[in-house]
């Protein structure tokens, strides 16, 4: 007799939001009336009825370790206030989340899961959906309603009746009308204008970097999570290391690296948290062998 043990992904709980992970991050928010980014649980993006589960800060920061002058506690405290000082003054209120902080921003160092604040935990989830991905496609690939005749083509970045997860190893440029559901993981630059949207969670994990160019109207349901891990010193001349497109252990940073986030586009688009859309994630992946064996019968 064979046996088999299956699973799906485990994604661990996410402390925000938006969660900013490692030292001094580059930031850029929107001075956009409509835009926000909200911690308390919303609604259910198919059915509108409340969530109902736990909120969280609107963003959390994060890192690994200290710099020898500062311990990783206060490095994730610096990185909090370079996020709130890149708020607009006239905006602070649209960032508000489960603790009634105006706005807020928050050092999340002691609620974090440890896959989610250093760079050999990072680099497992990033394997494990990976391992888990429903498509994959390398650095900038065509985003059609079909992929027939195209090589390296995305043609749907999932919906709420049927998530998928979505690997992309290198950059993601979107524009336009494009929403999806399930768990998007981009390991280079994830760019986006227009209405783009997601119910479920972004990972911008390895170069650590998303563009948002703009106003729109999309709403991203669930939460997002930005981190830097990658070596990337070689991307420029086509050589090694190079994270984004080769998201190996060779390839990692010794440390996090600062993260970047540039939403210079507005709109009425914003970052909403959401339990029911966290649970699309989760059951996005399908079940997956880890383990086999043959017993005598």
């Amino acid at each position: 007799m064979i046996q088999y043990e299956v699973a799906r992904l485990a994604v661990p709980p996410v402390p925000a939001a938006l969660t900013m992970v490692g030292p001094n991050p580059t930031a850029s928010m929107p001075n956009s009336n409509p835009f926000n980014i909200i911690g308390t649980d919303g609604n259910d993006p198919t059915t509108g009825t409340a969530c109902g589960g736990t909120g969280k800060p609107a963003v959390g920061t994060v890192t690994d370790t200290g710099n020898g002058t500062e311990t990783a506690a206060q490095l994730a405290t610096d990185s909090r206030n370079t996020l709130i000082n890149a708020i607009p003054s006239n905006r602070l209120g649209n960032y508000t989340g489960a603790d009634g902080c105006t706005p807020d921003v928050q050092n999340a160092e002691n609620v974090t899961n440890t896959l989610f604040s250093t760079v050999q935990g990072l680099s497992s989830v990033v394997q494990n959906v990976q391992n888990s991905a429903t498509q994959t496609a390398q650095s900038n690939p065509t985003v059609a309603s079909s992929c027939a005749g195209i090589s390296n083509c995305i043609s749907s970045l999932g919906t709420d009746a049927n998530p998928k997860v979505t690997v992309v190893d290198g950059d993601l440029t979107l524009s336009g009308n494009v929403r999806g559901a399930g768990i998007l993981l981009v390991t280079g630059t994830l760019t986006y204008s227009g209405n783009f949207g997601f119910d479920g969670i972004v990972m911008a994990i390895g170069s650590g970097k998303i563009v948002a160019n703009g106003g729109g109207n999309g709403q991203f349901n669930g939460a997002v999570i930005v981190a830097n891990i990658g070596n990337n010193s070689g991307c420029s001349t086509g050589t090694q290391p190079c994270y984004s497109t080769n998201p190996t252990q060779a390839n990692l940073l010794t440390q996090l690296g600062s993260p970047t986030l540039d939403w210079s586009g507005g709109g009425g688009n914003g970052i909403q948290y959401n339990t029911c859309a966290l649970n699309l994630a989760a059951n996005a992946p399908s079940f997956t062998v880890i383990a086999r064996r043959e017993v005598t019968y």
